[in-house]
């Protein structure tokens, strides 16, 4: 029972984000596709899990959350989001915080990614300590930047 409300928590997060992060990039037939896909119930439900997924919670319940994923050698942080009205509250940072930490664990870097038009996606990142690095494949318009873990 608290996975399922969990898992609503963490969607709802999604829903509330996307189309003002993405809707003006990439428009609404994107966003569309992007919650039924990346944030569907399975998915986030499955995420959650396999524990990949940190919530931020508040007084007013899930506000934000952060999911990571391995990629051949690497950690990636495959979403960072934080509820529009819970942005600049430092909670953002500390999800971040919590990916590094896992890389740290790992003995590993951490990668994550942004679309190039999201220009203060990129400034939070090179503010948490993130590099500009290659694609791990190629095509790729978005922009990837690595953590490397013995930084710190």
């Amino acid at each position: 029972m608290l996975l399922r409300r969990l898992d609503i928590a963490v969607r709802y997060v999604g829903i509330s984000t996307w189309p003002s992060t993405y809707g003006t990039i990439k428009g609404p037939r994107y966003v569309m596709e992007g919650l039924d896909t990346y944030w569907s119930v399975d998915m986030i439900r499955a995420a959650i899990e396999a524990g990949n997924i940190d919530v931020a919670v508040t007084s007013k319940g899930v506000v934000g959350m952060m999911e990571v994923g391995c990629l051949d050698e690497v950690l990636v942080m495959w979403k960072l989001y934080v509820l529009p009205s819970e942005q600049g509250s430092g909670l953002g940072h500390s999800l971040v915080d919590a990916a590094k930490d896992r890389a740290r664990d790992r003995g590993c870097d951490l990668l994550t990614e942004y679309e190039p038009e999201n220009s203060s996606a990129g400034e939070f990142y090179a503010r948490e300590g993130f590099e500009p690095t290659d694609a791990p494949w190629p095509g790729t318009k978005a922009v990837w930047l690595r953590w490397p873990s013995d930084l710190e």
